[in-house]
Parts: C-alpha cells; structure tokens; sequence
C-alpha cells in the first residue's frame, strides 16, 4: 500500500527537473500565500548534501526518514539504485522525505479524492548525482470530479494568515478533474522553503491511542488523526455543488480526519556533524627595507553543531581546537613566521567531532581576500577603472609568490597592474578597443590566489 502511495507522490517530481519545479511554484501558480511555517533548517549532512534537519514552528526538527526499505516500514523513499554511487553513498534514490502526510477519500462509485504534503529532498535531473540536490515543500490535491461546478477544500496548511478559507476550484467533470501540485523549493542554501505552504509538520495526535512510534512523529502503514494543522483544521474535507451526491449516501460533501504520516525525529547523538565553511583566508605583508621580511596570518571560520569539537590541521603553525562564538561558529587565526609565511598553503583540514565520538573530515581552501575600493564609468570618455586589494600584501623581493588579479566584464577579462602599495592593484579601461559606452551595472576581480570580489559600478 504505502508502494503505490510513494509512486503517486513521486510521479511528478521525477519527470520535473529542477528549473520547471522552482517556476511551477514561483510564478504564481500558487493559490496559497507563502507562509513562515518552517523555523530554520540545519547544515549540509557530510554525505547527503542536503540539510541535517528542517524544524517547524512548533518545536520540531525532522531529519531525513532513511530507515528501513523505503516501502515497508516507518519512512518511504526510493530505494537505493546499486548502478548509482550517489545513491549508494546517501543510502536513498531519487528522493526522500523529511516529512511526508497524505489523506485519501472515497467518492461516490470509484472515485476518489487525495491530498498529499511532503517535505522533500530529490534531484534537479532525477537521478541521483553530485551537486544536483534540491529540497522543496509540496501541496497535491487530486480530486475525481463527478459533476461539474464549484468545490471547496479544507486541508491543513491554508492560508493562516487569512483565516484559513477554502481552497475553491470551478471544474469540469472527470478523474482528477482537479488536479493541483504546488512546490515551493530550490537549490543549496536550501532557504526557499522555509517561506513555503508546508508546515508546520502534522503529527500524531498523543491523546489518541495508539501514540507514534518512538523517534518518529507517525507510522505511515497506519492511518490516525493528527495536530499540528493551520486553524486547528487537522482534516481534509471537500464541498460540491448543493445536490451533488458525492460521498455515495446522498451528501454533498466527504471528510476525514485520518493521515497517513511518515517523520523521523532528528538524532543528533546518531548523525554525523556537518561542517560549512564560511571563510578561510590569509594576510601577509612585508617591510619595506632590506633586510626584507614577511610574516602573516590565516583566519578560519566554519559552522558546526554547537555541540561538536571542532579542530584545525594542516596548517604550518597553530594547529588545534577552533574557539566557539556561542551562537553557531567556530574560529581560529594562525600566526605564520617569516619562514612559514612565505609558502602559506592552499588548503586546510577541519575536522568536527561529535560528543559521541562520529567525525566528518573536510577540506577547506585557503585564498586571500579581495576588495574592490573603487569601480567608476566616465560617460564623455566610456572609461572604466577599478582598484582593488588583496590581502596578500607581501614584497616579491622576500621571494614570495604574490597573487595575480583580474578584472572581468562579462565574457572580457584583463590583468590588472600592481600600483602603489604591495596588495593594490589598478586598471583603466579606455580607447577604442576597451571604453564603454554603457556601462556594467558590475564589475568582478579575481585573484589567482582564490578570492574574488565583485562590485557595482558607482552611480
């Protein structure tokens, strides 16, 4: 039973690549007014790519519900693909769920009516590959119209803010005669949602036995009232035109209180910490008198479970513990000598420990930090000229490699020349072959050392 309910969910989202599911919800094909349900969200899982949690209003954080076969048991999603590594990798196919409700109704003869919300994580293409993770929140409403006319639906994540009325369709007659898929999500950062339909998550009502099974908020194989919806409306129910017969007993409505809910609470103590890096960067300078000499310093800023030790190695001074900010960051800064500020590496290792001893080890570049400090168009002449800074500030007479930067418009770019002050650099676009005569609204400069900075030309 749940099989067949997954591939129903599933149907769409499989033949939809990313772009169209971000247009389908974006460009007003939305009923609903967008609502803050969802609370906050936490950082990218080390093997999925996807976030470790999203958490409601209400106090929930709900982590991906990998458990079992996908079909059986307490959480749906497809079933790993052994031909695929990142299906064997994140232990899922081509989608899974934070959460996942649905209600279903029978009609007069054989029809029937289903409404579905989910929280779910999938892929841009379908299959599961690297860097093509996308999560959205989904509302189906999927009714067999008997007679043509106006009808109602009730379900749990209307409008708040408007009273909850109604959803109203003017339909024909036939199977799936309304038929409605709104989803509202996106690619990393993840944030789209947040501001979606869905939420907060229905659960299992705990005055009703039986009570959801531990770590999770229901058993989807079992179907049983919930709390948690918009207006204290925790049931579907659907209006048609007066006199239309549409439950089979002479009534022109149908309702239910009754979902199928599949959610696993989130774990942290069994899931291992994520690390996103925020910024690894390095400053060095010179004196400007011989005997030259060079020292520096890398600054490291990474997000982790508050909970976590967090540790940085690789680096030629300083390794050790990164300090916590108290709210969700971990820093350090590395004083280099002036033998070790000469080669400072292009790389580091951090590594989070969480209290019960699971680790994630990630990479993070090392790369100086540009600033563009001035950006300016002269309209008589079409000129442009750009100064920007590295950090890097060192003397190439200390033997230091330092940095290259370049100025990029559009599909254009030039090297930039050295002027003044070790760090700064300056160019001039002017003449025939490189003036403006309307000008970027940005201007970009990267570093061969790895930072960038872009910047709007001044008004």
């Amino acid at each position: 039973m749940k099989f067949t309910k997954l591939k129903e969910i599933s149907d769409i989202s499989k033949r939809l690549s990313f772009a169209l599911v971000f247009i389908v919800a974006m460009m007003g094909f939305n009923l609903q007014s967008a609502q803050a349900a969802l609370a906050g969200k936490g950082l990218i899982h080390p093997i999925n790519h996807f976030p470790t949690w999203f958490s409601d209003t209400n106090g929930i954080a709900l982590q991906l519900c990998l458990d079992g076969d996908g079909v059986t048991g307490l959480c749906a999603f497809d079933p790993v693909d052994p031909a695929n590594p990142t299906s064997v990798a994140t232990g899922f196919g081509a989608e899974a769920f934070w959460w996942l409700g649905s209600a279903t109704l029978n009609l007069a003869g054989t029809n029937r009516a289903t409404v579905v919300l989910a929280l779910e994580a999938a892929y841009g293409a379908g299959d599961p590959a690297p860097n093509d993770q996308f999560a959205f929140g989904r509302v189906r409403i999927r009714i067999d119209v008997p007679v043509a006319g106006e009808y109602k639906v009730w379900h749990p994540f209307l409008n708040e803010a408007e009273g909850c009325p109604p959803e109203v369709f003017n339909a024909t007659a036939g199977k799936r005669a309304i038929n409605v898929t709104r989803d509202t999500g996106g690619a990393a950062p993840f944030e789209t949602m947040l501001n979606g339909e869905v939420g907060p998550f229905l659960v299992w009502d705990p005055a009703i036995a039986p009570t959801a099974p531990a770590g999770y908020v229901g058993d989807p194989n079992i179907l049983h009232e919930v709390i948690g919806g918009h207006c204290g409306i925790n049931y579907v129910r659907i209006e048609a035109p007066g006199g239309v017969n549409l439950d089979g007993a002479g009534q022109n409505f149908v309702q239910t209180s009754l979902f199928s809910i599949a959610g696993k609470l989130y774990d942290e103590a069994n899931t291992p910490p994520g690390i996103e890096p925020v910024r690894t960067t390095y400053f060095r300078t010179s004196n400007n008198s011989a005997p030259f000499v060079t020292t520096g310093r890398i600054n490291s800023w990474v997000k982790a479970p508050v909970t976590a030790t967090v540790r940085i190695s690789g680096l030629p001074q300083a390794n050790g513990a990164m300090a916590f900010d108290g709210i969700n960051t971990f820093y350090k800064r590395a004083a280099l000598n002036s033998t070790n500020a000469l080669n400072v590496p292009d790389h580091a290792t951090i590594t989070a420990t969480s209290v019960n001893g699971m680790e994630t080890v990630q990479d993070v570049k090392i790369i100086d930090q540009v600033n563009i400090t001035l950006a300016t168009w002269t309209k008589a002449t079409g000129a442009i000229r750009v100064v920007a800074f590295s950090s890097d500030k060192a003397n190439p007479a200390t033997g230091a490699v330092v940095p290259e930067l370049t100025l990029h418009i559009g599909s254009k770019s030039w090297v930039m020349s050295q002027s003044g002050a070790f760090g700064r650099y300056e160019i001039t676009l002017s003449g025939p072959d490189d003036a403006y005569l309307i000008p970027p609204a940005r201007v970009t400069v990267t570093s061969s050392k790895g930072g960038s900075d872009s910047e709007g030309i001044a008004d």
